[in-house]
């Protein structure tokens, strides 16, 4: 494809998904907000729970979906797509918080360079759970009806012997990595210290709340708290707090479990040092 043909196909994609798909949000697009703030991950971290009960507070919009993806996967697709899913600037809507859940922006290449480019200022919330914890439950979700331990264990092994080959954590910072295939990337996307180095070269850290899924699961108040005085936010008690159900699926085996704990312990070590926070993993 040529340079012509390949700007005609992308005017036609975005005249077709502003103009056909979006409609009347697509033409008012330039008149639109950008979210006030992200929650970026991690992948099975208790997010779904957040963007379910964020919007109880009166001064939060309610967003239309979770997981919006536009700066990994829908990219292309011009700002003012992404800007079409949010409210037209008015002097009420100024005054409302907006944001967007979207777990895969936390370890997906290029997106911390994409957001510092159009929202410079944005806060970053980040839900961290153990990253073996992460593993199994994110393989679970994952292979559904073909899920057992036989089968992880194979994954694993696969993946350890790619992780072993590479220096994963100069290649997230170079873009030089993808995690595309959802079977080789359990324990990757675990490796969060690789992920937000990158994202604290970009934005300063006063811009991040970052919180273990451990409290969340026991004081789900608390941790509300911490999230409205990031956001400059007078408190709000959440209703009927209820935790997104994940499915049912029985525990790591202990041999296995020891086996990937072992190998998460000198990253997350790195984590601490690198959030100046200690989680009781």
């Amino acid at each position: 494809m040529n340079e012509n043909q390949s700007i005609k196909k992308s005017i036609y994609r975005k005249i077709r998904y502003m103009l056909l798909q979006r409609g009347f949000n697509g033409i008012t697009a330039s008149q639109r907000k950008l979210p006030n703030f992200l929650v970026i991950g991690g992948k099975r971290c208790g997010t779904t729970t957040l963007f379910e009960f964020l919007r109880q507070h009166p001064r939060i919009s309610n967003p239309i979906f979770d997981h919006m993806g536009f700066f990994d996967d829908n990219f292309r697709l011009g700002i003012n797509y992404y800007k079409s899913f949010f409210p037209i600037k008015t002097k009420k809507n100024m005054n409302m918080l907006d944001y967007d859940v979207t777990t895969s922006y936390l370890t997906s290449p290029y997106v911390p360079e994409r957001i510092k480019t159009e929202m410079p200022e944005i806060k970053i919330i980040v839900l961290l759970r153990n990253p073996t914890a992460r593993a199994w439950s994110d393989f679970n979700s994952t292979m559904g009806s073909h899920s057992s331990l036989t089968k992880f264990t194979q994954c694993i092994d696969k993946e350890l012997e790619q992780l072993n080959s590479c220096n994963l954590s100069e290649q997230v910072l170079t873009n030089d990595y993808n995690l595309k295939d959802p079977c080789l990337n359990f324990l990757k996307k675990g490796l969060y210290a690789y992920y937000l180095k990158k994202w604290f070269k970009l934005f300063p850290r006063k811009n991040f709340l970052i919180l273990p899924t451990e409290t969340f699961s026991k004081d789900e108040n608390y941790v509300f708290e911490k999230i409205f005085d990031f956001l400059e936010l007078p408190n709000f008690q959440i209703q009927k707090l209820q935790r997104m159900s994940k499915g049912n699926y029985q525990p790591l085996d202990s041999k296995v479990k020891n086996r990937l704990d072992d190998y998460f312990a000198p990253i997350n070590d790195e984590l601490f040092k690198l959030i100046n926070q200690k989680f009781e993993w």
